[in-house]
């Protein structure tokens, strides 16, 4: 499914008026209507009475006529219906002016002095829509604090007032809603946290716009079902050998966070690589060894672990001219970070690295201390690069903070993989993938239980695993979110708690959702 922004969205309503010749008012007619039938079901849902109190409370463009327009066709219905007008008439777009005159002349009732909110079975927000920006108009501020005292449900018209399209940001006052019924298509904002929350169950109505227009206006967002995803997958070789489905290199752990190791090395096999390989010291310590997924390799250096001279980089580039895939950086530790420091030049060694990459943690905290926060090591970079930054590791490579970050999840992504021409996946609710050619998918699988030690270990196991298994880097970062997201949501509907979820519950998961009809 196609996600637009608030400027994408108006340029798609002028081409569908101006180029298309549909008349605005049937567009309006549809969106009303779409409005008055999500009410209903919603009170349905409820078990609300057949005859429903719905105020609608308007502003006074567009989104406030659309609203004026379902409490026409409630009030058709035989629903009792008060329209609220929060502007006066002088303010008025001429769609609403010709809505609220329509209403009125049909024997539709504007909100008086003794009409309250509290009065209401559910209330339609149609105070402002996706060409809204933040903070909250002084004047709008009371309306919208008086929707959420009233404790009422609330179904708001195209997005919830006080949101923010684009960003999923939200005022403090904005509106959480029950229902939200987006117009064309679905908005940005509307899967970034905090306003993922604030639309409640999201409704599309098309308003028979196609599909194909959102990619024609420049569209660059997406989001996917369970079957579309399904349809990424790659089909296994039914005579194929564990050569044929690719083996991944791992590098990762340090006192401290040997576990680190362990999960990436698994992950990698759960996501159908055929073989996994872990590079190591000769020091490693034994015990630890026989810790490690009784599955994997071991490739052991002359040189300590977690120390990166110059013998264990030409080891290390002479090992992964081999692989298929090489995930770097979880629980890499203070070696890795010492060398950005010390030894730049070093560092080039891994850019030369001539097969995909997936970097996680430690080597994108090292690649920020570059002096150039690792810009000319993507230059060198000739293979395809996924990387997976939490929101403070992207600060970091940004030389920004975690809050301008989160405040600007998509773009941010979007234009770190456009610049350097690497595949980044900010995680976090709603985890962003953004491509180098600009594109952008959101994630919409997972919960908060994901919130605990080790799950990003054991992501870029998964994408590592996918990269050598022969997925592209655009399609193994993605469904590698998905999968790792789906195993938890899994978890949750088995009766595991959110508050309980190890990183390390995921790998049974995993294979549950490798076969996704049991």
């Amino acid at each position: 499914m196609w996600l637009v922004d608030r400027a994408q969205m108006r340029n798609i309503d002028q081409y569908m008026i101006g180029q298309a010749g549909v008349v605005g008012l049937a567009l309006m007619e549809q969106a009303g209507a779409a409005v008055a039938r999500a009410c209903v079901k919603y009170a349905r849902s409820c078990g609300m009475n057949d005859r429903l109190c719905v105020h609608v409370v308007a502003g006074k463009g567009h989104n406030g006529a659309d609203g004026v327009v379902a409490a026409r066709h409630l009030m058709a219905q035989g629903h009792r219906v008060r329209v609220w007008l929060s502007s006066a008439p002088k303010h008025w777009s001429a769609a609403m002016t010709e809505q609220v005159q329509a209403y009125k002349v049909l024997g539709g009732e504007l909100a008086g002095s003794k009409d309250s909110l509290t009065q209401a079975d559910i209330i339609v927000d149609a105070l402002l829509g996706t060409g809204s920006r933040l903070p909250l108009a002084d004047s709008l501020r009371p309306y919208v604090k008086a929707i959420n005292r009233s404790g009422r449900p609330v179904i708001a018209v195209d997005i919830p007032s006080g949101l923010d399209a684009d960003t999923g940001g939200a005022d403090k006052d904005a509106i959480a809603a029950v229902v939200t019924v987006t117009m064309g298509f679905a908005k940005v904002g509307m899967f970034q946290f905090p306003g993922r929350e604030l639309v409640g169950q999201l409704t599309l109505e098309s308003l028979s716009m196609p599909a194909k227009l959102a990619p024609k206006m420049e569209a660059f967002a997406a989001v996917h079902s369970d079957a579309e995803w399904e349809e990424w997958r790659l089909p296994r070789d039914a005579n194929g050998h564990k050569g044929s489905f690719g083996k991944v290199g791992v590098v990762a752990g340090s006192p401290g966070m040997y576990g680190a190791a362990r999960l990436a090395l698994l992950a990698a096999y759960r996501a159908g690589a055929g073989l996994v390989e872990y590079f190591c010291g000769a020091d490693y310590p034994a015990a630890l060894l026989a810790a490690l997924p009784v599955e994997a390799l071991v490739h052991m250096h002359d040189g300590q672990h977690g120390a990166w001279d110059e013998a264990t980089l030409i080891a290390l580039s002479q090992w992964a001219a081999s692989l298929q895939s090489v995930v770097l950086g979880p629980g890499m530790g203070a070696g890795i970070l010492a060398l950005a420091r010390e030894n730049s030049a070093g560092m080039n060694r891994f850019a030369a690295i001539p097969v995909p990459l997936v970097l996680d943690a430690d080597f994108l905290n090292a690649l920020a201390l570059l002096p150039d926060r690792g810009k000319s090591w993507w230059a060198k970079r000739t293979h395809p690069t996924v990387i997976t930054p939490h929101p403070k590791e992207l600060a970091r490579l940004l030389g920004g903070d975690t809050v301008t970050v989160q405040s600007n999840r998509v773009t941010l992504a979007r234009a770190y993989a456009m610049a350097n021409q690497v595949v980044v996946t900010l995680k976090g609710a709603g985890t962003v993938t953004a491509f180098p050619d600009g594109h952008v998918v959101i994630n919409t699988s997972g919960h908060h239980g994901l919130a605990t030690g080790g799950t990003g270990d054991v992501l870029a196991g998964v994408i590592g695993g996918l990269l050598a298994a022969g997925y592209s880097a655009e399609r193994a970062a993605p469904l590698g979110v998905y999968m790792h997201g789906k195993a938890a949501d899994l978890a949750l509907a088995a009766g595991q708690s959110a508050e309980s979820l190890l990183a390390g519950d995921l790998f049974y998961w995993l294979g549950r959702v490798f076969t996704p009809h049991p």
